[in-house]
């Protein structure tokens, strides 16, 4: 995927319906989308057009219709998104976004507990790389 992926906030909404269930037809989308954003149906179209320039999506002809689906994998986009969102706004630091949270008292107990599963769980990860550089098992 390009390094340089960005997408808008309506190419979210029609990339999330298409990573929920693809493919779609452009009728299946324009419903959807009329309802979720109240776009017509040359609005869904063009976007869709220009998602298709840009690669993000594709489309086979289907017996009826054009059928669309993702080019993109959600979970590449979302990373590719959050190192972005994080170099733009904390200079690439999670350990920053995180203080921001803590020094606000925007941690619930819940998410203290999911961050300390998620480093621990981590630690655990590195441990097991450091063991097969080294040949340990």
């Amino acid at each position: 995927m390009d390094g340089n992926i960005s997408l808008n906030n309506s190419e979210w909404c029609i990339m999330e319906a298409l990573w929920h269930e693809q493919p779609k037809t452009l009728m299946q989308l324009v419903h959807e989308m009329k309802e979720k954003q109240g776009w017509s149906k040359s609005t869904t179209s063009t976007m869709l057009r220009r998602m298709q320039e840009k690669g993000y999506i594709r489309y086979e002809e289907g017996e009826k219709a054009r059928l669309y689906y993702t080019e993109l994998k959600r979970e590449e986009v979302v990373l590719k998104e959050t190192k972005s969102f994080l170099k733009r706004t904390y200079g690439g630091s999670i350990g920053m976004l995180v203080n921001t949270f803590a020094e606000n008292n925007q941690l619930s107990e819940e998410d203290m507990e999911q961050l300390w599963e998620i480093l621990h769980k981590a630690e655990e990860n590195k441990d097991l790389l450091s063991d097969k550089k080294s040949g340990r098992r």
